[in-house]
């Protein structure tokens, strides 16, 4: 009898929900915890008052598949290491995303394979049913909810996970600690944006920024970010996401999975407006309505969603290999949304294979990246791309990537600009990077003094020296003056820092280099290790970054005079420059892949190549140390990266 009613009550489901066939998979998949899901559509069957959560929890179980947590113990051992990281940032140590990382995979083995604890096979009807009460709870309550569309609801504030964090409830913390918030907006007369700007402000800019965490490590849930305030941009969207969805704003989790003119991706909130606008910002950095980086060029967009997109290459695919990103069938392309974006058609007889599927890739710093695809046919249409971008078409072959055409540059007319090298004609390179710098440091020193006295004062001060430029690497000064002085000193621009990473002084007609006691502002900003010394410690990624810019100053006690020769300075940067002794290779980008053009130790600042194609790709690696390389063109006698 049991089992019959059972059966009945799965066929009434089946009937009532809007997709049976998805519901009837996860049921089917759901194993002993089935009995678990269909308590949760009983509770809400029952009253037809309930109808809209009937459909809630519909949703929210048919598209459940492939959702699940990791080990708790990862977890816990990610939530611990942070706790140590802090301890020694606070120490004057300061790690980056990747030392984070690989500390986590180290200490608490987490490189070995994670437990997946699938929702379907572990989730409680009493959570399911915690989090659409409280989701309709807030639906209700705000200004704004009667404005949300149902199927805007169910993407954008029902769901009960962001990642693959262990699950909580979050909803009822957040609604605790911002208690006195909720009251305040569920008797005003805000909107959704106006409340995400009171909710921005409320959660505050404590943040500790760390970049490039690995992929391997578990996903941290709510608590444990609110906890620490530390991560990448993935952990200050997604904190963003739970307290503005808690409190009933839509916000959406978008990326763009690689920028195409430098290494790794992004991730921003968008919130809902009430004409269905969505407003990107970043919790804790940026808030809704303020510039969002205006300058960062992208080749696609994306939208993670709770819903399975039906028309992704997931479902589209089949059983063909695709790149493991597009085997996510929970993410909307939301290029035309996010900027300026046009079709790409190529004619097939511009590629190399033929493939039933073709994508597009931009370069990472090391490797070509696939960010989009195209269904073969004539001509093969890649759908809202960016422009002024360089592009690589690529297919699938034996489980790996292989190029399949030329690079090309999609022009802001929106054109087809193929680097085809021609290699019947020749040209000379001059280049001095083989990265584009990745800030304009060097403007720190711009309008900084060279200055010379005979008082530790500097108060019989003569100027040496003004810098007029930004200077992007090395800079020499040849001193011509016969007068000899005690003391010697870059005084840092009104505003500035000055930020000198590297400063030598040379004396006498042999050049030599000249050592004494380093003088100069003492500290630096904020306790950072970025002392006076790291100005003459020969390591050009350290530098002098004093506790205030305004007359600020570094240089050396030589106990006693002598006259100079030359000076020679470094501002802060990122150590991409050419740099004498280094083993360099420059290559162009052929038919099939890179193309060697040969090897060189640097004997200068620049290098020259000779013999290399016009119309080419370029890519110069050094093979001494570093990894950070960008393509280029060269055009009139400059390297032009992309």
């Amino acid at each position: 009898m049991k089992k019959n009613m059972l059966y009945a009550l799965i066929l009434g489901l089946f009937v009532s929900c809007a997709q049976p066939s998805r519901l009837e998979q996860v049921l089917a998949l759901a194993g002993e915890n089935q009995a678990e899901l269909l308590n949760v559509l009983e509770h809400y069957r029952r009253n037809p008052s309930d109808s809209l959560k009937y459909k809630a929890a519909c949703f929210l179980i048919e598209n459940m598949s492939g959702r699940y947590s990791e080990d708790d113990r990862p977890a816990e051992a990610y939530h611990d290491l942070f706790r140590q990281w802090l301890q020694l940032s606070k120490g004057g140590r300061i790690l980056v995303g990747k030392e984070v990382s690989d500390s986590l995979l180290r200490v608490f083995h987490l490189n070995t394979p994670h437990r997946k604890r699938f929702d379907m096979h572990n989730i409680t009807a009493s959570y399911l049913i915690n989090n659409i009460e409280q989701a309709f709870k807030v639906r209700t309550a705000m200004p704004w909810g009667k404005d949300v569309p149902f199927d805007v609801f169910c993407e954008e504030i029902l769901p009960y996970r962001l990642g693959r964090e262990p699950l909580e409830n979050w909803r009822d913390r957040i609604l605790e600690q911002y208690h006195s918030l909720y009251d305040s907006l569920r008797n005003s007369n805000a909107d959704a944006l106006t409340a995400s700007i009171r909710i921005f402000d409320a959660m505050g800019t404590a943040w500790d920024e760390v970049n490039n965490f690995s992929d391997a490590l578990p996903d941290m849930n709510y608590s444990m970010i609110h906890a620490l305030r530390i991560g990448t941009c993935v952990e200050r969207v997604k904190y963003g996401l739970y307290v503005m969805r808690a409190l009933g704003v839509p916000v959406t989790l978008d990326f763009t999975p690689q920028w195409p003119f430098r290494s790794m991706g992004h991730t921003w909130c968008s919130v809902r407006d009430g004409n269905g606008r969505y407003i990107p910002f970043i919790p804790t950095e940026s808030k809704p309505g303020e510039p969002h980086k205006p300058d960062h060029k992208m080749a696609k967009a994306y939208r993670h969603t709770y819903e399975a997109n039906r028309h992704s290459l997931a479902f589209a695919a089949k059983d063909q290999h695709v790149p493991m990103f597009f085997r996510n069938p929970y993410m909307q392309d939301i290029s035309s949304l996010t900027f300026s974006a046009a079709d790409i058609a190529i004619a097939p007889e511009q590629l190399h294979e033929k493939q039933n599927l073709f994508y597009l890739a931009v370069f990472d710093d090391q490797n070509w990246v696939p960010i989009h695809w195209a269904a073969a046919g004539n001509p093969i249409v890649f759908t809202d791309m960016g422009k002024e971008i360089v592009y690589l078409p690529v297919c699938v072959q034996k489980d790996s990537l292989k190029a399949c055409g030329f690079p090309f540059i999609f022009t802001g007319d929106e054109k087809i600009q193929w680097l085809n090298a021609d290699t019947a004609r020749k040209q000379t390179l001059t280049l001095t990077r083989k990265h584009p710098l990745l800030s304009d440091w060097g403007r720190r020193m711009t309008g900084g003094e060279f200055q010379a006295a005979n008082q530790s004062d500097f108060s019989d001060a003569v100027t040496l020296y003004r810098v007029t430029d930004v200077p992007d690497g090395y800079r020499e000064i040849a001193l011509n003056k016969p007068d000899a002085f005690r003391y010697y000193r870059f005084y840092s621009p009104n505003e500035w820092a000055g930020n000198v990473a590297e400063l030598e002084f040379y004396t006498g007609s042999d050049h030599r280099r000249v050592s004494g006691k380093i003088i100069g502002t003492p500290g630096s900003y904020e306790g950072l290790p970025r002392t006076l010394d790291k100005a003459f410690d020969g390591d050009v990624l350290t530098f002098f970054d004093p506790p205030t810019p305004d007359s600020a100053w570094v240089g050396m006690d030589f106990e006693t005079k002598i006259v100079l020769s030359g000076i020679r300075y470094l501002p802060r940067n990122d150590d991409n420059n050419i740099a004498p002794g280094q083993l360099y290779e420059l290559f162009y980008r052929g038919r099939d892949g890179w193309v060697s053009l040969g090897k060189q130790t640097a004997t200068d600042y620049v290098l020259h190549y000779d013999r290399a194609p016009v119309h080419a790709l370029f890519l110069l690696r050094n093979l001494s140390k570093g990894k950070e390389e960008r393509p280029f063109t060269y055009e009139n006698g400059k390297q032009v990266w992309w």
